[in-house]
């Protein structure tokens, strides 16, 4: 019955060291969520105006921002250009981490305000009835900036918003 019973362990050992190596009763290994890179946020009550089409009344120069830029991760910075459709690259900078420890909604790391100014009778405005300013929104530095859009490194994920800025007809003197 030894000689039975040993070979009977042997196999069974031999099984099992054979799935194991074949990794199906391998250790499974979690990721840990810190080290997933997740996409920024462009979230709507931070931004200002709130509406997505403004119509501008008088000459005066308008205000786009968002208040603060949002990232699961705890990122060194994240990269906004804000492009008009007419007016071109209008800004492109970087917002670090706001310097409190507080997370938004438990989800998400704060960073500092986007923002820029359009001058609805700015030389390359002037006479049209509107202007679409997009702003883009990335975690890892452009590859590419130009006047129709960006471009971003395969690992970096982007968010974006839209105005649409609508002229009153003879805004400008």
């Amino acid at each position: 019955m030894k000689p039975l019973r040993r070979a009977y362990k042997l196999a069974l050992a031999y099984f099992v060291l054979s799935l194991w190596s074949a990794g199906c009763m391998s250790p499974t290994l979690e990721e840990d969520p810190s080290d997933v890179n997740q996409p920024p946020h462009i979230a709507a009550e931070f931004l200002t105006p709130a509406e997505d089409v403004i119509h501008v009344e008088s000459p005066d120069v308008v205000s786009l921002a968002v208040e603060s830029l949002l990232d699961p991760n705890a990122e060194q910075a994240l990269y906004y250009a804000f492009i008009g459709e007419r007016s071109g690259l209008i800004e492109q900078a970087a917002a670090s981490p706001q310097p409190t420890n507080e997370r938004y909604r438990g989800l998400f790391y704060l960073f500092d305000r986007a923002a820029v100014q359009v001058d609805p009778c700015g030389e390359r405005l002037r006479g049209h009835d509107g202007e679409l300013i997009r702003l883009f929104v990335t975690d890892r530095p452009f590859q590419r900036v130009t006047d129709r859009g960006v471009k971003i490194d395969d690992e970096g994920y982007l968010d974006s918003h839209r105005w649409l800025l609508r002229f009153r007809p003879q805004l400008c003197p």
